[in-house]
C-alpha cells in the first residue's frame, strides 16, 4: 500500500468524517473506496477482451456485403 496526502477545503474534510463514521469506516477506507469507483480496478487482458468482444458488432459492408475499399476508408 502506498500513502497519500491530500488537502481539501475544511467543509469537504468535516463532510468525509461524518461520511465514514456513518459507515463505520476510515476516512482512509472511504477515500480509497471512492477513487476505486471512479477509475476501476486494472483488469486482465482476457477480461478486456471478453468485454470488447461481448460489444456490438460494427457491419461495414454495404448493401451486396462488400467491405469498403482502402480508398474509401481513407476517403482518397
Amino acid at each position: 500500500m502506498n500513502n497519500l496526502s491530500l488537502t481539501l477545503p475544511d467543509e469537504t474534510y468535516q463532510n468525509l468524517r461524518m461520511a465514514a463514521a456513518q459507515q463505520g469506516k476510515s476516512m482512509s477506507r472511504l477515500v480509497g473506496e471512492l477513487v476505486e469507483r471512479r477509475i476501476g480496478r486494472p483488469i486482465s487482458k482476457a477480461e478486456a477482451m471478453r468485454r470488447f468482444l461481448a460489444g456490438p458488432s460494427l457491419d461495414l459492408t454495404d448493401e451486396n456485403g462488400n467491405a469498403p475499399t482502402r480508398d474509401q476508408i481513407h476517403d482518397r
